[in-house]
């Protein structure tokens, strides 16, 4: 294998702005691939934070999700087709109200203690999920299950629309039928564990207490260091091919680059800064691989946590001051796709001519001026946050603040928040100005557009209320003819761009680095999916 050369990250222009040194003269350095040399039943991974937490009934971070959902699962599963599958069900029935859904559980399921799976572990595990005190994610995934407002944050309460039919079936009734429930209980608030192992924890779970039924189980884990987890051999589906999967724990992103170019890592998700030099070097660019996910990254402007957000104007002025297109060329060096709506590429909804708020800073200047805020003029300070667990985020951030300040007159503070902190504050709406991403949980504008600019939402980290937005996105929850819906949710959409609690910056598109020896890995729109089949040859 020929060596692996690379040039040293450089600097980037956004829209003319210069945003840091010139690209730093040729610092090549070879570094020779040891990718042969590996043991092949490992696969070795590598993530820039610590898990957020091992409860998968409070998760709300895709990254620790990535960990989990190789540990425990629910009664359904995606498959490589982004569509619904059987996981501890094997079958199910929806009533001809399509409120209820009877679930028929497999036979040889076992928990990693070796005990056999029953339909009791599953209502035990909605049950604590829904009632878990101060859930972060319970209402949004949960809600519309029978009685689930009347336990909801109460410990030892029982769901009224869940029940064990016999030991092998589950039945589970919702308010009112919607068509994306099936899709929620793929959640990892849907994952069932082993009850003698979590019911009389008065602290938080940690990986020790983690008993699932998943193909890997939590070895090792190491704080700072790295999550090993090792292969289940009585795994219902059959044993992983692979005997382990290391994930290392590393924050710098060039110190991850350089553990794949010596051969330490088998798939590497890349910076875009780091993208766009590897594709120069042929022996990285064969080594890429790109996927669009179902992914928004953009900025909140948070109307509870910052006053003057709360007038409609300012917040135009500031969408209309970033130029996310030169965000997309010059930042994400064109791996990206601009977002100017909320929907992403693949979820029912989509619009492709959609154009949003366009980039129009005199019209912006003029709006700031309008709200009393000329040149920036009497705007408290204002502190834009985002958190180095999204690799681009500081780049990103500071093209938006350098935008910002050549268009408005505004000068922004910058601060970088570690991961689960930065989640902690985002929940509570804490954070005034903050650059974030939605992954989908499930493929359904409901999971955009309900689950995160609802008034009453859960995940509405900015606060936003407009009770026509809410009246559209209520009717097409449960509207059941499919282009009345997605009309719905288009409308309701662009209201929501018009009002500006967003800044729409770009939809994701993952580019990894792999191992040439990797096979087998799957994937869905959601993300990669666990590796019951990765294996990397000899």
């Amino acid at each position: 294998m020929p060596p692996l050369t690379r040039l040293a990250p450089g600097a980037l222009l956004v829209g003319g702005l210069a945003l840091a040194s010139a690209l730093a003269g040729c610092g090549r350095s070879p570094v020779a691939s040891s990718h042969g040399t590996g043991d092949p039943t490992t696969l070795r991974l590598v993530q820039p934070d610590d898990p957020t937490r091992f409860d998968p009934h409070q998760v709300q971070d895709g990254a620790t999700i990535e960990i989990l959902m190789h540990v425990a699962e629910g009664l359904v599963q995606w498959d490589t087709n982004s569509q619904v599958a059987p996981c501890l069900a094997e079958r199910w029935e929806v009533s001809p109200d399509r409120r209820t859904y009877t679930f028929h559980l497999r036979r040889n399921v076992r928990f990693h203690n070796g005990r056999t799976l029953t339909a009791d572990d599953v209502v035990y595990s909605l049950n604590r999920a829904a009632t878990l005190p101060e859930s972060p994610v319970a209402s949004t995934y949960l809600d519309d299950i029978v009685g689930f407002s009347e336990v909801a944050g109460k410990p030892g309460r029982t769901l009224r629309g869940v029940r064990a039919v016999d030991e092998h079936t589950v039945a589970i009734t919702i308010t009112r039928p919607v068509p994306y429930f099936l899709m929620k209980l793929t959640y990892p608030t849907g994952y069932v564990l082993a009850r003698e192992a979590v019911a009389d924890l008065d602290r938080e779970m940690n990986e020790r207490d983690l008993v699932g039924t998943g193909p890997f189980r939590i070895a090792e884990y190491r704080q700072g260091h790295h999550v090993l987890l090792e292969a289940f051999p009585d795994y219902w589906g059959g044993a992983p091919r692979l005997r382990r999967i290391s994930r290392r724990i590393v924050g710098d992103p060039a110190t991850r680059h350089a553990m794949f170019e010596s051969g330490e890592v088998d798939l590497l998700v890349l910076t875009m800064a780091d993208a766009e030099q590897d594709q120069r070097v042929p022996a990285l660019r064969e080594r890429m691989r790109q996927f669009d996910r179902a992914s928004v990254f953009y900025l909140g402007l948070n109307q509870v946590a910052y006053p003057p957000f709360r007038d409609r104007r300012v917040r135009r002025a500031f969408a209309l001051a970033v130029d996310r297109q030169a965000i997309n060329q010059s930042v994400m060096m064109g791996f990206t796709t601009p977002a100017y709506g909320v929907i992403p590429k693949g979820i029912e909804g989509f619009d492709p001519d959609f154009r949003g708020l366009p980039f129009a800073p005199d019209q912006a200047k003029q709006l700031l001026a309008e709200a009393g805020y000329p040149g920036g003029s009497g705007l408290p300070p204002l502190t834009l946050y985002f958190s180095d667990h999204y690799p681009d985020a500081r780049r990103v951030c500071e093209a938006v603040a350098e935008m910002i300040r050549q268009n408005l007159g505004v000068t922004l503070a910058l601060r970088n928040v570690e991961w689960t902190q930065y989640l902690r504050m985002a929940t509570r709406r804490e954070l005034p100005f903050f650059h974030i991403r939605w992954a989908a949980d499930y493929p359904d504008p409901q999971n955009f557009l309900n689950v995160l600019l609802h008034s009453r939402a859960q995940m509405n980290f900015s606060g936003y209320r407009n009770p026509e937005f809410d009246r559209l996105v209520e009717q097409a929850e449960t509207e059941p003819d499919a282009e009345r819906r997605r009309a719905l949710y288009r409308q309701a959409e662009r209201l929501a761009v018009e009002d500006a609690p967003w800044i729409p910056l770009y939809f994701q598109r993952d580019v990894e680095l792999w191992n040439p020896k990797l096979r087998g890995v799957r994937s869905s729109l959601m993300g990669h999916l666990p590796h019951l089949t990765t294996y990397l040859e000899p």
